[in-house]
């Protein structure tokens, strides 16, 4: 049998000072001689991203994916029509007669494969309309906030740039005349 040895004072002071030295390095954790950072601070100041510039892009990533999806859709609607136009059953009706409608009332064995791919062509047509809709309705909702969010920005750096600059603004009191000279350099 082993004995069971249990840490000596060296292998629990040592411990014990690794775990406090992690502490004090902890991004993000406040020491207490340190002042606690401001709870609400704006994005341009602290270095961040504006929250439309980041939605915009999302919303670009929303139509390019849906933009897919709708090219995926016109693809599967047109093999239905192509599996449609080849079939024998199909065959037997005019132009003015619906093949799918007529598939609804047969019983000939080729109708349950044409009611199949009606049924699942018509699944993908509604698909179609719905993701190119959803792609242009991201695409514009993308454009506006990432415009928007730019011109934000270029208006804070404006006006950044305006508080940066002299003001020479003049004083006149009672028995006293002057002007005073405001600004960084």
């Amino acid at each position: 049998m082993r004995k069971i040895t249990l840490p000596g004072p060296l292998a629990s002071t040592l411990a014990a000072r690794l775990t406090f030295a992690a502490l004090l390095v902890v991004p993000g954790v406040a020491r207490a001689d340190e002042p606690a950072p401001a709870a609400e601070v704006k994005a341009e100041e602290r270095g961040g991203w504006d929250g439309r510039f980041v939605a915009g892009m999302s919303a670009f990533g929303v139509s390019a994916v849906s933009l897919g999806l709708g090219i995926l859709s016109t693809y599967q609607v047109h093999e239905a029509n192509v599996a449609i136009r080849t079939s024998v059953f199909a065959a037997q009706f005019t132009q003015e007669r619906s093949v799918c409608v007529g598939a609804e009332t047969s019983a000939d064995p080729g109708a349950g494969f044409i009611r199949e791919t009606c049924a699942r062509g018509n699944t993908w047509n509604t698909l179609q309309h719905v993701m190119y809709g959803l792609h242009v309705g991201a695409a514009f909702a993308g454009v506006y906030l990432v415009v928007t969010s730019v011109m934000a920005a270029e208006k804070a750096e404006k006006k950044e740039a305006a508080g940066k600059g002299v003001a020479v603004v003049p004083v006149v009191s009672a028995g006293f005349g002057g002007v005073v000279v405001r600004g960084a350099f």
